[in-house]
């Protein structure tokens, strides 16, 4: 009930008629009265009449053009009053100041709004022991409630205002979507942007959180892209690709979002879409354990860390379990011991390529580099097993080695090399691409476009260009080449820097979405949700200056 009132409130406008009816007027977002100056908590009639009607009665003899006539004086005298107002003093404005600070730490670190009057509390005790003399400056720092919801609305707005302004200079950029529901069983679709300007400045934000109520489709996933994408001003033609999970909404081959993305590309103008399913293989769990760790509560690849621990103390487990003398079977089959010790250097592996593969910004072409490298790993320790060498395996090096299960790991290797080949299809198919903007210099102009085989030929040729190659990462490298002498190259460099190469960043918000809207804070509005994860992921920062000169001269009541 409460986020249905709250999607209603959220729609309220002040009506002029109300100036002349109630004796209200509108200033900074808020409803002021013109009799007292005083403010309602809520835009909302109701609160209006019932503030006229309580306190200024009186006022109600005032007909027709008398009460127009009214109605303009008392906002003549309050725009006077505003007028010959100074600026707010320095204490005033630090006050403002430190009021968003801390309400942008409270959503930061997943506390509900109404913390800032506990904050408040703690700070007047603190202040009333160690320095009495300045309680009343710390008296202006205004933390209620309603306060700290304004405050992080007014900095989600101003981080979505600059995100928006740099968007409109994107050359190219792509989109990370991935969808959950939330603890009241709401589907929410996160749709994360990485944009690549001219300049070759990189952006990625969060570009919205669309709450799907309903059905859960293909069609509704595509909607809210075309809608963020829209209140981003951002035109489908510039778009280079797309990185979902691999649900069948997401991937679906005739109808899935992927292939609707990419019709609308092709529809507008735009270049073939390369669709990414790269995402994360887990998430990592807390590797200072005290005790042996639960599986249940981790994803399945991370159940190897479990294993792992389990591996180590395998020993002290059996002594333990026989010191009871129960009933409980401690496995001592050495086939048994072999395969658990094979399980624990595989996933550890995999552990290890994840931690490679995690980050808000990998070049996509650094994290293939990395799952490149671990298919040669694989062939590598496929070889070696069916010939009877460990020498990669230091868990199965400390049991006792049951030679013939070596074919059968070797095997299983191979399978899951299969599976690499499968899951990262679209990569292989893009390798020609990755290859022009990783090594420029080094592939063959006869494996490029027509149109790009002469420009390549004299960007080989330059020698400067060379050594500025040798030097730099590749990010700050084409940030140094013409786009004047090598547009087609630039322009690829711009693609490439834009892709998203998994949806890891997803998986971390949907962690902070968690975290605070959990039980105790279910009733949290899908507007303040998305205002917190705004904050909380955001790599700008809102521009508090701004926004505290941006306050009214007007100081209502908070």
């Amino acid at each position: 009930m409460e986020r249905n009132r709250q999607w209603h409130t959220d729609k309220r406008h002040f009506k002029n008629t109300w100036e002349d009816e109630y004796f209200f007027t509108e200033i900074n977002s808020k409803a002021v009265c013109l009799i007292c100056n005083q403010s309602v908590a809520v835009l909302k009639e109701y609160n209006l009449r019932r503030h006229f009607e309580t306190k200024h009665a009186a006022f109600s003899r005032f007909k027709g053009e008398e009460r127009k006539k009214k109605s303009g004086d008392l906002l003549a005298k309050l725009r006077s009053q505003q007028g010959s107002l100074a600026r707010p003093s320095f204490i005033q404005d630090s006050a403002t100041r430190a009021s968003y600070e801390i309400s942008a730490l409270i959503a930061k670190t997943g506390r509900s709004f109404s913390t800032g009057d506990f904050v408040k509390d703690c700070l007047s005790i603190a202040v009333s022991l160690m320095c009495p003399s300045q309680a009343r400056t710390f008296a202006q720092l205004s933390l209620s409630r309603n306060t700290v919801t304004r405050r992080i609305e007014d900095m989600s707005r101003d981080i979505k205002e600059q995100f928006k302004a740099k968007s409109s200079r994107f050359a190219a950029f792509s989109l990370a979507c991935d969808e959950s529901t939330d603890i009241s069983d709401s589907a929410q679709l996160l749709i994360f942007i990485r944009g690549v300007s001219d300049s070759m400045e990189i952006t990625q934000e969060l570009a919205g959180l669309e709450t799907l109520r309903g059905t859960t489709k293909s069609e509704d996933l595509f909607a809210a892209v075309g809608r963020v994408l829209e209140k981003c001003n951002l035109s489908w033609e510039k778009m280079s690709g797309i990185t979902t999970d691999g649900a069948p909404a997401m991937t679906g081959k005739k109808a899935g979002l992927a292939t609707l993305v990419a019709q609308k590309v092709a529809q507008c103008g735009g270049k073939a879409l390369s669709h990414r399913q790269f995402r994360a293989l887990l998430e990592e769990i807390d590797a200072q354990y005290s005790d042996v760790l639960y599986h249940q509560e981790v994803r399945w690849l991370s159940r190897g860390k479990v294993l792992k621990r389990f591996f180590e103390l395998r020993r002290v487990i059996a002594e333990f379990l026989t010191s009871k003398g129960g009933d409980t079977q401690v496995p001592s089959d050495e086939k048994w011991i072999c395969d658990v010790a094979f399980m624990v250097d595989i996933t550890d592996m995999l552990n290890a390529l994840n931690v490679q593969l995690q980050g808000k910004e990998h070049i996509i072409t650094e994290m293939f580099d990395h799952v490149k490298a671990f298919q040669m790993k694989l062939d590598l320790l496929c070889r070696q097993l069916s010939a009877g060498n460990v020498a990669h395996f230091p868990s199965l090096r400390e049991v006792t080695l049951v030679r013939e299960k070596l074919p059968e790991y070797a095997g299983l290797l191979r399978n899951l090399n299969r599976e690499f080949d499968q899951r990262f299809v679209d990569f292989k198919d893009s390798a020609g691409d990755m290859e022009l903007f990783s090594q420029p210099f080094n592939i063959s102009p006869d494996s490029v476009s027509d149109q790009i085989q002469m420009e390549l030929i004299e960007f080989q040729c330059d020698s400067e260009l060379k050594n500025k190659f040798m030097a730099l990462n590749l990010k700050d490298f084409y940030t140094q080449v013409s786009l004047q002498r090598y547009p087609h190259i630039k322009k690829h460099a711009q693609v490439m820097l834009s892709l998203f190469g998994s949806t890891y960043i997803c998986e971390q918000t949907f962690s902070v979405m968690n975290l605070n809207k959990s039980k105790l804070r279910g009733t949290l509005t899908d507007s303040h949700l998305e205002d917190i994860l705004t904050l909380s992921v955001s790599q700008l920062q809102p521009n508090i200056e701004k926004l505290v000169k941006g306050k009214d001269q007007l100081h209502v009541s908070h």
